[in-house]
């Protein structure tokens, strides 16, 4: 190996004995040769040092840094970042693995670009399902401010990253620290690219720290790193629309924790500090927040009202963390009702519908290969939408492409409110 390799590979380890050389095996196997892998053990209480050290054995380019005592996935990340010796510094979950091609492809796209930061795409697993693709990256392409997620994808320049002091925060965060630190790395950067054909491989597991219900100390966490990143939003150079694009992001995201709250009696203190959140952060008040947001959540934010706003949320979490349907009668009485969409938001929509005895006919999705959801039929909505009689409504159930459904119902003659609802 180089001197000064191309990549370095960081990696956080911490009681992953079980998933850990997947992990390794996908890194020392690079087809990229010229790569460090540095190995942070936060004080493993199981065998995954002992592992590490049969790595180091076998191949110079794996380090290992040794905690003392635990001090957590942020700080294992940063201490990385200080020592890496490459151009480039990528990050791998010890539970997760890429491509053997994964580095190789970044590297020499982001060198051949001059780019700042080369981000993958990612494929996510469920144990026990089939592997999905996520491909998010059509949206980043129009502007960089839409990576937003999936810091693990990408590599980034570590001159930049020293440049502008980015790192992950430490001090209060033990969730969310990674979108603090690629905002910080996005706002920063002069070129931003992306590739769809090369994966880094997400494991959803029951036990990380991603996954677990919410106690007050994450919901505390979370808030405060999204205070982070808009007062941060505020002193960049930063679009109308994206600023909009990201506020609004985080502000949905610090709602949707009710949905991974057991204790209801705790959505009081996350009112409490959506209010403190919403009103202390730094943004122009001449921005229309509100517009992709459920707007009475936000006004009673605005408004201080933590009593209207906790029960907002309890309606909220009763809803699946999806916005009320708001159907007239009249909508439904002799029509017949069809769902548009077949993914998470739809089963929502469908619970709904359930609560309120509205019978749905049929389900309707674009894939032609979808013949069947949750029981009922699925059809492809121009056969729908071309029927000369309106004798239906359609309630769309896709809160990221519902703008978009609803441009294609109106195009047909459909009227928001009599013919079609979306939501916010």
């Amino acid at each position: 190996m180089a001197s000064n390799p191309k990549v370095s590979v960081i990696v956080p380890v911490y009681n992953v004995e079980p998933y850990l050389c997947r992990c390794l095996d996908s890194l020392v196997n690079q087809t990229l040769k010229d790569i460090e892998i540095i190995c942070i053990n936060d004080c493993s209480l199981d065998n995954s040092l002992v592992i590490l050290k049969k790595y180091v054995k076998r191949d110079k380019r794996v380090k290992i840094i040794n905690f003392e005592k635990n001090q957590g996935v942020n700080a294992a990340r940063n201490s990385g970042i200080k020592i890496a010796k490459s151009d480039y510094i990528g990050f791998c979950d010890p539970d997760d693995y890429v491509d053997l091609d994964f580095y190789k492809k970044l590297y020499e796209l982001a060198k051949d670009k001059y780019a700042d930061i080369a981000s993958g795409n990612a494929k996510f697993l469920h144990f026990g399902m089939k592997e999905e693709v996520i491909y998010y990256n059509y949206n980043i392409q129009k502007h960089k401010y839409f990576f937003r997620n999936f810091f693990w994808t990408g590599i980034y320049r570590k001159s930049m990253l020293k440049k502008h002091s980015i790192k992950f925060p430490v001090d209060n965060v033990i969730n969310n620290g990674d979108d603090v630190f690629l905002n910080h790395a996005i706002i920063v950067a002069k070129r931003v690219i992306f590739l769809n054909n090369s994966y880094y491989h997400y494991i959803i597991r029951s036990g990380s720290l991603a996954n677990t219900i919410f106690n007050q100390e994450k919901c505390h966490s979370h808030l405060f790193c999204s205070a982070l990143i808009i007062n941060r939003l505020n002193i960049s150079k930063i679009s109308k629309s994206h600023y909009c694009y990201v506020y609004s992001k985080r502000f949905l995201d610090t709602i949707n924790l009710v949905s991974r709250i057991l204790d209801t009696n705790m959505i009081k203190e996350i009112a409490k500090h959506a209010i403190k959140f919403y009103n202390k952060c730094k943004f122009p008040e001449k921005l229309n927040l509100s517009r992709n947001l459920s707007r009475p959540i936000i006004i009673a934010a605005k408004e201080k009202n933590e009593k209207k706003l906790t029960s907002l949320l309890l309606e909220w979490k009763n809803n699946e963390c999806y916005p009320k349907i708001n159907v007239k009668k009249s909508a439904l009485q002799k029509n017949k009702l069809y769902v548009w969409g077949t993914g998470d938001d739809c089963s929502k929509v469908q619970t709904q519908c359930e609560r309120n005895n509205w019978k749905i006919s049929v389900f309707l999705d674009s894939n032609k290969d979808i013949k069947e959801f949750n029981g009922y039929k699925v059809k492809r909505p121009e056969q729908i939408l071309k029927k000369a009689k309106r004798d239906f409504f359609i309630i769309i159930s896709s809160r990221a492409y519902g703008k978009e459904m609803a441009k294609i119902c109106k195009h047909y003659g459909l009227k928001s409110g009599i013919d079609f609802w979306k939501p916010c």
